[in-house]
């Protein structure tokens, strides 16, 4: 049964990454060529979350390529390098934010949700604790800022009231080794869904059912429609085996019409929805 959501509510839905081999012949036409990948995507997605920035932060013509490749009005979501969230815990972190910032600026109003992802060994205790609010307390504004947690001490009260006091939105996950927890603590909420990534090896087509999944997700974004202004969801792959798949599989169940194939620019021939 299909959940609409609210008509307030902006709904941005699309995948963890573009550049995957595998989608060659299931999702972007036979013979395209890698350089090719992101236009094509964003000739059918309106938005998607980059990973290679938690590696470090990109080549500002690498950001500047990213933009020319996008049509206006789409959204890049990124991760903040580890270096601010892993290896210095986001302990003294603001040089390295505001270099990883002057990067990022140049996708101007393409830029979209900044994800702060912290690694699963980080419990909180009264040091870490401190270390969360000193940080967001200096992010600087202008951005719509977004965090997750990978271990279970910081689903508490008091963290969600200081993501509120912020304005950062808690990041709701879909992850083997994280109860699934839905909160609206900003203006806008994020949700990503992980997955196992031991149980997928390609990402060329739906290789687990996740029907009930889905069902339960779109009856919570249901609910999340109507305490926020905008939702931004992204899949990885490992989530089902083919995260393009995945996404007009909730869409379905939101009662939204399926997201077509990317189409050579060189033909126009009649397009078929993904799945």
């Amino acid at each position: 049964m299909a959940v609409s959501l609210s008509p307030s509510c902006e709904l941005r839905l699309g995948t963890q990454g573009w550049n995957y081999p595998d989608w060659v012949g299931s999702f972007y036409p036979l013979g395209t060529r890698a350089q090719e990948f992101l236009a094509l995507y964003a000739s059918v997605f309106d938005t998607v979350e980059i990973d290679s920035t938690f590696y470090g932060a990109p080549r500002p013509t690498t950001v500047q390529a990213w933009a020319e490749s996008t049509p206006p009005g789409f959204q890049f979501a990124a991760k903040l390098p580890q270096r601010i969230t892993h290896e210095l815990a986001l302990r003294d972190a603001q040089a390295e934010l505001a270099a990883f910032l002057s990067v990022m600026d140049r996708l101007g109003d393409r830029l979209g949700p900044l994800l702060i992802q912290l690694p699963p060994q980080l419990h909180r205790d009264e040091q870490t604790w401190q270390d969360l609010r000193a940080f967001l307390a200096e992010l600087p504004s202008g951005y719509q800022w977004a965090v997750e947690f990978r271990h279970r001490s910081w689903l508490a009260d008091e963290v969600l009231e200081l993501l509120h006091e912020r304005g950062v939105a808690f990041t709701a996950i879909d992850l083997v080794s994280m109860p699934r927890r839905v909160e609206a603590t900003a203006p806008f909420a994020y949700v990503r869904w992980l997955g196992d990534r031991r149980r997928i090896e390609r990402y060329d087509r739906i290789q687990l059912d996740r029907d009930q999944e889905t069902a339960e997700w779109a009856a919570a974004l249901h609910n999340l429609a109507h305490q926020v202004g905008r939702i931004y969801g992204y899949y990885n792959n490992h989530y089902a085996g083919h995260s393009p798949a995945s996404v007009n599989q909730l869409r379905q169940r939101l009662d939204l019409a399926p997201l077509p194939l990317p189409q050579p620019r060189r033909s126009r021939p009649e397009q078929e929805p993904l799945l």
